[in-house]
């Protein structure tokens, strides 16, 4: 094992540099026998107030690519929308009409959704019918060559498939697709087309779960990545941040007007660490998430801000192969097992922490 992996707001430490710490000894006795990975940032403050964010994984889990991501990837594709957004100049209201042309050379609509809905659908009750269209959206080439990237902070991630197969939502990879964006004041209208080039991004970045040219495929250092650089944009040089605007950031992590963000306001967005890392050792602490599960996988994205109580920020990403069909306890508990112990791992170390720093809305 290697040190503990450190950085002070303006860079960041490859997975694998960083040591357990002990996060061993915590997590091997959870669901005994089975495979699990893990990635933690636990995040204080240096003497100017500043946050400093230290890297700690499960032996050399952290750059692990050999578990199905399931809904946790969601995240990735919303940002990548907002970035299009962004670029396009469109507010969350934008009405995006969804095409897809046949074999004959016609196009035909599908539905229409406003981008505001799509993203809290995504993350209230994880739809998939949702997420699909975020990815119809940016489109299969675009989000891997531009956002899913390196430079961008991704190691080792890709997207390919979309998880639901019925109409209007469905997205073939084989059909071309057109977008139309409208303004919620139909003032402004633009049209976007994209065909995917046939490069299979999974296969190249180490998918080997459920198919590995299709697949889905990241690493928990990564999905920790994607939640600290959302959290922590003001805090971080231009290099790093992601293109949103300031009313992108405040929906995407707090929701708004009765909508869902990142920030877990009840238990109906299956928050499986919050009973184990927030209710249990941390009850009053504010909690970022977005979870996953499938029949033999379970994960939970989160970020734990305990701040107002004088306690630790820390980000994580458990996970554990079990799942919906695992017996006698399902991978949703057993992630929730993982929460709880890194939690008390987290709060044994804790010195100071820097507190998310958007005011709710």
């Amino acid at each position: 094992m290697a040190g503990v992996g450190m950085v002070v707001s303006t860079g960041l430490v490859p997975a694998g540099q960083g040591e357990g710490d002990g996060l061993e000894a915590v997590l091997d006795p959870v669901g005994p026998g089975l495979k699990k990975w893990a990635s933690v940032c636990r995040v204080t403050r240096d003497a100017a107030g500043h946050p400093v964010f230290e890297w700690a994984h499960l032996r050399d889990t952290g750059s692990a690519t050999d578990f199905w991501p399931a809904s946790t990837i969601k995240l990735y594709a919303v940002v990548a929308a907002l970035e299009f957004l962004n670029e396009r100049g469109f507010s969350l209201e934008a009405i995006v009409s969804f095409e897809h042309r046949e074999s004959n050379g016609r196009w035909v609509l599908d539905c229409a959704r406003t981008v505001r809905e799509m993203i809290s659908e995504t993350f209230r009750r994880s739809s998939n019918e949702d997420y699909t269209l975020l990815l119809r959206l940016v489109g299969i080439d675009r989000l891997n060559t531009r956002f899913l990237i390196p430079a961008r902070g991704f190691e080792r991630s890709a997207l390919m498939r979309g998880y639901t197969a019925g109409r209007p939502w469905q997205y073939d990879r084989s059909e071309p697709q057109r977008i139309r964006l409208r303004s919620s004041d139909s003032l402004r209208s633009e049209t976007h087309e994209h065909h995917w080039s046939g490069r299979y991004y999974a296969e190249e970045r180490g998918c080997s779960i459920i198919d590995a040219k299709t697949g889905n495929v990241t690493t928990p250092r990564d999905l920790v990545e994607c939640l600290r650089r959302i959290l922590y944009h003001e805090h971080l040089p231009p290099a790093d941040r992601y293109q949103l605007n300031p009313e992108q950031l405040a929906f995407l992590r707090h929701g708004g007007d009765g909508l869902t963000g990142l920030e877990t306001r009840d238990e109906e967005s299956g928050a499986f660490g919050w009973t184990g890392a927030a209710a249990t050792v941390f009850p009053q602490a504010r909690y970022y998430h977005k979870c996953g599960i499938i029949s033999n996988f379970a994960l939970d994205l989160a970020a734990v801000d305990d701040t107002a109580q004088g306690g630790p920020v820390f980000l994580m990403a458990p996970v554990i192969m079990a799942g919906l069909a695992t017996a006698p306890v399902n991978g949703e508990k057993l992630v929730g097992q993982m929460a709880l112990r890194i939690a008390e791992w987290v709060r044994a170390r804790h010195v100071g922490g820097a507190a998310v720093p958007a005011a709710r809305k």
